[in-house]
Formats: structure tokens, sequence, C-alpha cells
């Protein structure tokens, strides 16, 4: 049986395809962003209609508590975090506030896999539908979502889809720092498209060093290096 590629691998391959083949010779480095950690760990603890600042409020306070026990974070970087987050509680709040009805009730990271369709993945959030929804630590585009987002919420839809015994084309996308929650229509293409994308993982991680992006991301790339020597000792070869 082939093995399931995992939704965050989709997100990998879309930023860069080489990212996938670092991470499957585990050379990627794992970082922890706390303070994009806190703001999902924030939106995941939201549970009703009930005022949103006070639950954000109470849960930034707990997570104070309890992230240094769970993670190895930078104390002064906790803090700076933490003070952010709570100057941004009211707008986040408030902008996520006329989505209520679209956000409640929910199910929270809810883990998904299907052998069918080689797919596997821990989903934020199941939102009224039941639709897949997703948060997002960035900022939302001035229209509509970004393009890895859509691609992986596609791919979350096939595995919701699957899991229920019914077609998903509809999803959510959460931009809690925009303050906006975006209703996206998924395409039969963007799940065709997923698909493929499962077939070419499959050959990276099987040893394939895939061909490097034109709009590759290198100058934000923390694998820049090691993907230059790579090239460099295969250009030797060829």
């Amino acid at each position: 049986m082939e093995p399931l590629v995992r939704i965050s691998d989709i997100g990998l391959y879309l930023r860069c395809p080489r990212l996938v083949y670092f991470d499957a010779l585990g050379n990627l480095p794992r970082k922890n962003d706390i303070y994009r950690l806190l703001l999902r760990s924030l939106m995941l603890s939201l549970c009703d209609k009930g005022d949103l600042e006070d639950q954000l409020r109470a849960s930034l306070a707990r997570l104070a508590q309890e992230v240094p026990l769970i993670y190895d974070v930078d104390p002064a970087g906790l803090q700076q975090a933490l003070a952010e987050l709570e100057g941004e509680i009211p707008e986040i709040s408030q902008g996520l506030l006329p989505y209520s009805d679209k956000l409640f009730p929910n199910e929270v990271e809810v883990d998904l896999r299907s052998s069918r369709l080689g797919l596997s993945g821990r989903l934020d959030r199941i939102v009224p539908g039941p639709l897949p929804s997703l948060i997002r630590t960035g900022k939302a585009p001035q229209d509509g979502v970004w393009k890895r987002d859509r691609m992986m919420l596609a791919g979350y839809a096939l595995l919701l889809g699957e899991k229920n015994g019914m077609k998903i084309n509809r999803g959510m996308i959460e931009y809690p720092l925009s303050g906006a929650m975006r209703e996206v229509q998924i395409h039969e293409v963007d799940k065709a498209r997923v698909l493929r994308i499962r077939d070419r993982i499959r050959q990276i991680k099987d040893g394939r060093l895939p061909d490097k992006p034109t709009d590759a991301p290198c100058d934000k790339c923390e694998m820049v290096d090691r993907c230059e020597t790579r090239r460099s000792l295969a250009s030797r070869f060829f």
C-alpha cells in the first residue's frame, strides 16, 4: 500500500518542492514561531458564541502558563508575543464577530486519513455544514485566499467528504489578524491537482530530487545553502 501523504506536505510542496525532499531526509529545521503558535492556539480555544474577547483573554492567560511547560521557548520572546497578542485581541474579536454563525458550533483538530485517497492530515476546524476550515496566522490577501491555502483546503475537503460520504465543494479560511473568515468555492480542478501533487510528493519521498521552481522563495529559505550544494553536486554528473 502506498504511504499516506500529509496535507501539510502539500503546503510545503507549493512553497517549494525541494522542501519536501529535504524534509524527507530529516534536514528541514523545526522552528517554533511563538507568536504564530499562540495565535493559532487562541483561535482553537474559541468554543461558543459568547463574548469572544473574554474567551480570547482567558485563553491567553492560560497559554502564558502552559506554553513554557510544553515548548522550549525564550522567556523574553514569549513575553513579547503575549504582549503583542493581548493588544490585538479587541481587533481580532471584533473582526470575527460577524462570522459567529459560521464558526459555531465546531470541532477542532480533527485527524483525518484515507487509504483510498492516500492522504492524511489534522484539520484545524470543522464548522457548520459540515465544512473544513483552516486557521492561517498571516494576513489575508486583498481578495480571496492565498493559492496554497486554497489547495490545502481542497485536500481536506476530499478527506472530510469521504469520511461523511458526501461531496464537499466549499470551505472556510480564517485570517484572524485581518479579522476575516473567507468562504472558498472548491472546484473539481483543485481536488484533481491535489491528487497529482500527492503523486509527485511520493516520488520525491522515494529519493527523486525535484527541479527548483523559477519563483522559489530562495531569499527567505533556511535550506538555500544545502539546496545549492545539491545542485552543484548533481551538475558534476550531467
